[in-house]
């Protein structure tokens, strides 16, 4: 950073520094003008804004005029603190910043990551966007920019962090490895995945009871937050991990005694009254014809099956192009409960209206999955090729949809996508992912 004239921190604690301390400090204490300044750092890297599109962010009450002054207004601010080349212009309309002057963590987050430069990555992410920034009088579409940014960043830290993981589990330190893995989840706490790779790490190093900790904290969350189970294939995940921690009983050694413990003296056999004469042990008969009865059953079960059932792989009964799709469930707030339902209800809509597909109800499903049923079973109960399912989150002006369809004899995912949008758009959205689901049906249906 020695290149640079001012630096601008505003992952975390928004901080500024250059040669002259006492003006850029006045500009620190001016959220609006920072605020515009980290702006325009974030959006200008490849290329012009326009100063419409900037007062109508920052200054949407006032009118056009009105709003040019107090642009021209701040940016005077800005450079009076900073330098007057501090800004680059094409003509009257389109501004930028000189990036060759000022260095922005949350700029080179992005270019760490775009480089694959994860740990230096990570360390630039000291917290939130902007955080505690709080500027009067901008649109709300600047909350909601602000919001996605600050996803942005905690995605890309989080990814930082998993990936450093991984590359320090490839070196053999898994306590490193588990330590950046549990911070990829504290800065990406809604991602279910997430969960599921910090079980399986921590099962990898032994740590099975602190994989299903992992996994009961989140059920735990998702139940008292929501009312709802984790997916299919965590809990068929914590299944597996509980069911490889049973099976250790079996191999655990037998306590050692302790130095002061002694063992007591083997007790003598009875000798045989001399009247009686010596007992000869009886020869285990009946356990030896219980064994080779079950012996015999079990072949002539395997027999049977192969006769009467031949090896050939299942089928659904409502044909190759045939899905359900399972409640998306909300994760995030309890108001997004609504628009998971709407978008189920939606997409159940569009599906059902699109010839080729035959479309199972769900509603048996409910009661199947609420009792601990993996995606497969529900699939083979209902009788269907795939199985649709997701999950809602975001905040009341944007959200976020990801859905994925499952074959539902094996629960692998063929298809699946994440859309981000405004929650307007919710309706129109949510046929647009109908018709993708449907084409992969008709694509994997085969």
């Amino acid at each position: 950073m020695e290149k640079y004239r001012f630096e601008l921190r505003i992952l975390g604690h928004t901080e500024l520094s250059g040669p002259n301390p006492e003006a850029v400090e006045a500009l620190a204490r001016q959220p609006k003008r920072l605020a515009l300044l980290a702006y325009l750092a974030l959006t200008t890297i490849d290329g012009f804004r326009r100063r419409d599109h900037v007062i109508s962010l920052f200054w949407p009450e006032l009118d056009q005029a009105q709003a040019r002054t107090y642009l021209r207004k701040a940016l005077y601010g800005i450079r009076e603190a900073l330098g007057e080349d501090l800004f680059i212009n094409r003509g009257e309309d389109e501004i930028r910043l000189d990036h060759t002057l000022i260095w922005c963590d949350a700029v080179a987050l992005q270019q760490r990551a775009r480089n694959a430069q994860w740990p230096d990555a990570l360390a630039l992410h000291r917290g939130e966007l902007l955080d505690g920034m709080y500027p009067d009088g901008v649109a709300p579409e600047f909350q909601e920019w602000l919001d996605s940014q600050r996803r942005t960043m905690r995605e890309l830290a989080a990814r930082a962090a998993w990936e450093t993981s991984r590359a320090e589990e490839a070196r053999g330190d898994r306590g490193a490895a588990v330590a950046m893995a549990r911070r990829a989840r504290e800065l990406d706490p809604d991602n279910e995945e997430g969960v599921r790779r910090l079980m399986e790490l921590l099962d990898r190093r032994g740590d099975r009871g602190g994989a299903l900790k992992v996994y009961g904290e989140w059920q735990a969350r998702l139940l008292e937050d929501y009312g709802v189970e984790p997916a299919p294939e965590t809990r068929r995940l914590a299944n597996r991990v509980r069911a490889a921690r049973k099976g250790e009983s079996h191999e655990t050694p037998p306590t050692p005694l302790k130095p002061t413990q002694v063992l007591p003296a083997p007790i003598a056999p009875t000798p045989a009254h001399p009247s009686l004469g010596a007992i000869a042990p009886r020869t285990p008969i009946a356990p030896l014809r219980v064994a080779l009865l079950v012996g015999l059953v079990i072949l002539l079960g395997t027999i049977a099956a192969a006769m009467f059932w031949p090896d050939t792989p299942w089928s659904p009964r409502a044909g190759a192009y045939s899905m359900s799709v399972l409640p998306l469930r909300a994760i995030g707030g309890s108001q997004l409960q609504q628009a998971a339902d709407a978008v189920t209800e939606e997409m159940t809509t569009g599906l059902a209206a699109t010839p080729g597909i035959t479309l199972r109800s769900a509603t048996r499903a409910q009661a199947m999955l609420r009792e601990g049923a993996d995606v497969d079973q529900v699939g083979r109960r209902l009788g269907v090729a795939f199985i649709a399912d997701g999950s809602v989150q975001g905040s009341a002006t944007r959200l976020r949809l990801t859905v994925r369809l499952l074959r539902a004899n094996d629960a692998v995912a063929v298809w699946a996508n994440t859309f981000d949008f405004p929650a307007e758009d919710l309706p129109a959205v949510a046929r647009s992912v109908a018709d993708s689901v449907a084409a992969a049906v008709m694509r994997s249906g085969t």
